[in-house]
């Protein structure tokens, strides 16, 4: 098994430090639009340096592509891998519309390859094994989800929409993880920390089921938890027999380059995620625990938040699948 990156930044170090730690050899190089950052990148890394998306997709030696640049590029570049024969675990949020989405998941049929959403949070074991609990039973009748996000950002990245996109995605895709497909969503923001005062760095959606459980997410990149047990990240469900708490901030090391890269659940993740895509996915042909629909539902369930968000009433999402 080998691996190519498209898009050499941030995020690309997770990755590339998590195939390291899966095993030698697995990545095989990548392309960026800035030569110098690829080269520095394939330096530290090893592998190959491509001068194009093309020269990358046409080696015959790669299996799989991990795209991890800008949403925006994202639908063009899974695309163009999956039919060049690759596999592709692809990054959030995964495209600008859903319908976008859909198509990759009809290519990926065509081709029989398999195209992965990189919704890492749910491949951590204790998120897993709190599925598995509720599956089963043990803890009844699910009454409320909760999942909540506090992390102080530099206040100059701001730009609408940010705090949504980037950030409550992970919401939405775990919360459908967990209990399924809410009816309505209600939204409201703020903005206290980010320099754009047209940027939300707040967010709470609160979604609702036809059943009756209510769904509580909640964002922000205004401010750190400084309290002894720390809301950094956190998920938690509560039902009728038994409940269930995630918390993040379990270990931590060293000084952070970037919000959260000192806690090890957040490097975990990535080794986790790709795991699960190589080993089980690749190799013993499992389905993802989140699919390409499942991230449908999550960017459909975020336009009705944006939606609600402007209006200031709930909305009723309607999904298209």
């Amino acid at each position: 098994m080998r691996v190519g990156f498209i898009g050499l930044g941030n995020v690309a170090e997770l990755h590339a430090t998590a195939l390291r730690e899966i095993g030698d050899g697995l990545f095989a190089g990548g392309w960026n639009r800035t030569a110098a950052k690829a080269e520095h990148f394939c330096a530290r890394f090893g592998g190959k340096v491509y001068e194009s998306v093309d020269a990358l997709l046409d080696d015959k030696s790669i299996d799989a592509i991990f795209v991890l640049t800008g949403t925006a590029s994202h639908f063009d570049f899974a695309k163009r891998a999956l039919l060049a024969g690759k596999h592709v675990l692809l990054e959030k949020p995964l495209c600008e519309r859903p319908e976008q989405i859909l198509e990759l998941a009809q290519i990926a049929r065509n081709v029989s390859r398999v195209c992965m959403p990189s919704h890492n949070y749910v491949y951590a074991e204790t998120m897993r094994r709190t599925r598995a609990h509720i599956d089963s039973g043990k803890l009844g009748d699910i009454y409320n989800f909760w999942a909540i996000y506090n992390k102080r950002h530099d206040a100059s990245i701001g730009e609408p929409d940010l705090t949504m996109r980037e950030l409550m995605i992970h919401h939405a895709y775990c919360m459908l993880y967990f209990i399924g497909r809410p009816s309505h969503v209600f939204t409201t923001g703020s903005n206290v920390h980010f320099d754009d005062p047209n940027a939300d760095d707040q967010l709470m959606i609160t979604a609702a089921y036809p059943d009756g459980k209510i769904a509580n997410l909640w964002g922000s990149f205004s401010a750190d938890d400084r309290s002894r047990e720390p809301w950094s990240v956190y998920f938690k469900v509560i039902g009728s027999e038994g409940s269930s708490v995630i918390p993040w901030d379990v270990t931590r090391f060293g000084e952070p380059a970037l919000p959260f890269w000192d806690d090890a659940t957040y490097w975990d993740s990535f080794l986790q995620v790709q795991t699960f895509f190589v080993k089980n996915c690749l190799g013993n042909g499992e389905k993802p625990l989140s699919t390409l629909e499942d991230a449908c539902d999550a960017a459909i369930l975020l336009d009705a938040a944006r939606q609600s968000l402007r209006e200031r009433q709930a909305i009723a999402v309607q999904y298209v699948l």
